[in-house]
């Protein structure tokens, strides 16, 4: 338990990086959706739940995070129309279920007397899931509109693979978050533009505020001891 609550910010961040280096590894050599889907499920679960340390905690990680993962999952057994609602409740679930897990973390964080190396690794952790609860967010756009992004280049596998779509979908929300904005993928409804913007704002405050709060009130601790 006293690994935990020291070093339970560091374990997601590597459980982050471990998930998205098997899906960025195996898009192009194994595709097997559900079994990627899973993967991912289980790592996050492992790293989720040691974040609640208590106990309403846990069991609202576990009300909000098992539906989406189930959800997630029953997509690959469905085609049609039920696939298509199937993948709307998905994203709008997952999309709860981050917004529950960037709280506690953000939570955390402002609650911690110190700013230790496992509280700056928080930080990174509620970056990057906020771009994972925008990719959602656009995942669960494009469901509803096809047509809310287009890409510059024509790509066959755009339309026909919506796991490489989900993909492209997070680099996008990844180089919005960051405004880097190479424009290889284009939000084309005014609502997908909107939520780029908000996006975009959304990245630079946290930066601005949570993670530069932090980094600077180590340096003084630090200057000062």
């Amino acid at each position: 338990m006293e690994f935990w609550a020291r070093s339970r910010f560091t374990v997601l961040l590597a459980i982050l990086v471990l998930c998205n280096v098997a899906q960025m590894t195996t898009i192009g050599y194994y595709h097997d959706p559900f079994l990627l889907k899973l993967l991912g499920a289980v790592f996050l679960f492992i790293a989720i739940l040691s974040l609640c340390a208590e106990r309403r905690s846990r069991t609202m990680a576990l009300i909000l995070g098992l539906p989406a993962a189930g959800l997630a999952l029953s997509t690959t057994f469905f085609l049609g129309r039920a696939e298509h609602i199937l993948w709307i409740a998905s994203h709008a679930s997952s999309m709860l279920f981050l917004a529950f897990v960037i709280g506690v973390i953000l939570q955390t964080l402002i609650m911690r007397p110190n700013v230790t190396r496992d509280s700056i690794a928080g930080a990174f952790c509620g970056y990057v899931l906020i771009g994972v609860l925008f990719a959602e967010a656009y995942c669960l756009m494009d469901v509803g509109d096809p047509h809310s992004f287009q890409l510059a280049t024509a790509t066959p596998s755009w339309d026909e693979d919506p796991l490489r779509r989900w993909l492209m979908l997070e680099y996008f929300s990844f180089t919005t978050l960051t405004t880097l904005g190479f424009g290889d993928v284009i939000p084309m409804s005014p609502a997908a533009r909107c939520l780029a913007v908000w996006e975009a704002v959304c990245g630079q405050f946290y930066l601005a505020v949570l993670v530069a709060g932090l980094v600077s009130l180590r340096a003084s601790r630090t200057s000062n001891a």
